[in-house]
């Protein structure tokens, strides 16, 4: 095959492909829904469609988008919902830190050190853990780990754009699983009991409730993205020619012996990172600006509120060090044009995050997300089915709204007070309902179209091939996607049959 020719791909993912492909560039795309979205809810609104908030019961009825009170408000305020975008509010500060850092040498160098593995599946699982477990890191893990970790597999040979799709996909099908516990848990725990109490006043649930199995969970996803990584996609992306004009080189281990002046820059930097983990635990105390509010915890407090702003120091500050120890900075100067540079590269972003943002607003505005929310839990909960069964199916209905409904939190507060108690009555605990939505809210993630962080990713894929659009993308998120969901849904049932807690001093079915 010649360089830059592309074989035509075959299969159902071929097929899904040449289809994405056909779907115009992510602005297009989103200004054509935004005005789809537009049409259905005046219809809608027109036709009376309405739904009954399970949560609040009160009736929500479809929103007419097109009155001029409506209009001028979406006129008003657009700049603001732009600017407000959650993706917009999160990615440029990051992306300064990562220039430093990627500038001074010091990603290129933690690269060689990751690279030195021999297993490919180590590096691949290790990658995707890390990918499942930048839940952690809120909107910034599906801006940093792709860019980390393209470049550590085009350093050791390896398909840059399998390395992005590995980081994008286990961050995105994984997202309900971790090895720690999470703001969303607690948030999640919350929704859970106040539902839960419906049937049993006294039922408690604790933001720990699925921690034993969402942290195991976190390695059986990995395994699953680490697999599907090296024998589906990246054998698919070299038969297609994917990433064929890409500059990939076989790397020796002279190529990834690291440096004196390096070593002692990691050293600085290893230093530095003791002393940034010792001020962040500083301000966690009472007091402090961390410290845990009035009747909650550090997790529920400004923390993790505050990640794109950590990071954005984190990498500033250790790719400083760095600089000043291996000479590539000089001054303090020195850093500007390396932030100027990677800061360039997200200019298409921006202008696709105008559209999203428009698209984001109108459907939100119009209502019509959580009517769909509320239709597709009547669905499930009108079935008479065994528990096993419904329990997958409530995992299945949950990853088909969230194509739809984006807000982990807003999805359950929608459904939680409908399904908790309905699965409480058929023997399924509410903590195991909540482990059970948890892994439907991840499934399709990356298989969305209207994920806003797709079009980051297809920009960032582009950068290394050019024919590598929104089909592509989904062509190859869709091995993840379903890999994970028939291993996902398989781990929770045999889990629930052998009966282990999935958490502390909870179980999957009612005592």
């Amino acid at each position: 095959m010649e360089k830059g020719e592309t074989k035509k791909s075959s299969g159902l993912l071929g097929w899904v492909e040449r289809a994405g492909n056909k779907i115009p560039h992510p602005f297009i795309l989103f200004l054509w829904l935004f005005i789809i979205v537009t049409v259905i809810a005046f219809i809608c609104a027109k036709a009376g469609v309405s739904a009954v908030n399970p949560t609040t019961g009160e009736e929500v009825s479809a929103v007419n988008v097109l009155t001029s009170q409506s209009i001028g408000t979406f006129l008003q305020t657009l700049s603001n919902k732009f600017l407000n975008f959650a993706p917009m509010m999160c990615v440029p500060l990051c992306v300064l830190g990562i220039g430093v850092a990627h500038g001074s040498g010091l990603i290129d160098v933690s690269m060689k050190l990751s690279g030195a593995a021999k297993s490919r599946f180590m590096l691949s699982f290790i990658c995707a853990l890390i990918g499942v477990c930048a839940n952690l890191l809120g909107d910034a893990g599906y801006l940093i780990l792709p860019m980390i970790v393209a470049m550590l597999y085009q350093s050791t040979g390896r398909n840059p754009l399998a390395g992005v799709m590995l980081a994008y996909c286990s961050n995105c099908a994984g997202y309900g699983a971790n090895l720690l516990i999470s703001t969303g848990d607690n948030v999640l725990a919350g929704l859970s009991e106040a539902a839960a109490k419906l049937i049993d006043p006294s039922y408690t649930v604790t933001p720990t409730c699925g921690w034993f199995f969402m942290a195991t969970s976190s390695f059986i996803v990995a395994a699953v993205c680490a697999f599907v990584s090296i024998k589906i996609v990246e054998p698919r992306m070299k038969r297609n020619g994917i990433g064929q004009d890409v500059k990939i080189v076989d790397v020796s281990l002279e190529d990834i012996k690291v440096k004196p002046e390096e070593k002692k820059g990691l050293k600085a930097v290893g230093i530095t990172l003791l002393v940034c983990v010792a001020i962040m635990v500083l301000m966690c105390q009472k007091g402090m600006p961390w410290a845990a509010p009035e009747g909650g915890t550090v997790v529920t407090g400004l923390m993790l509120k505050s990640v794109p702003t950590i990071i954005f120091i984190l990498f500033f500050v250790c790719g400083y060090v760095y600089g000043k120890c291996t000479g590539t900075i000089k001054k303090f100067g020195d850093t500007i044009p390396m932030m100027t540079k990677e800061f360039s590269t997200l200019s298409g972003y921006f202008v696709t995050m105008l559209a999203a943002s428009m698209f984001n607003t109108v459907f939100s505005d119009s209502k019509l997300g959580t009517i769909i929310a509320i239709k597709g839990g009547e669905i499930l909960n009108n079935a008479n089915m065994a528990p096993a069964l419904i329990i997958v199916l409530f995992v299945i209905v949950c990853a088909i709204i969230n194509i739809f409904m984006g807000s982990a939190t807003a999805k359950y507060a929608l459904i939680a007070s409908t399904f908790v108690p309905m699965l409480m009555m058929a023997g399924i605990s509410p903590e195991g309902t909540q482990v059970a939505y948890r892994i439907g809210d991840s499934l399709t993630n990356c298989i969305t179209p209207c994920f806003p962080y797709l079009a980051f990713i297809i920009d960032y894929c582009q950068r290394y091939d050019k024919r590598a659009g929104t089909g592509t993308v989904l062509a190859y998120a869709l091995p993840y996607s379903g890999c994970v969901a028939l291993v996902w849904i398989a781990f929770l049932l045999i889990w629930a049959l052998i009966g282990i807690p999935i958490g502390p001093g909870a179980s999957f079915y009612m005592p």
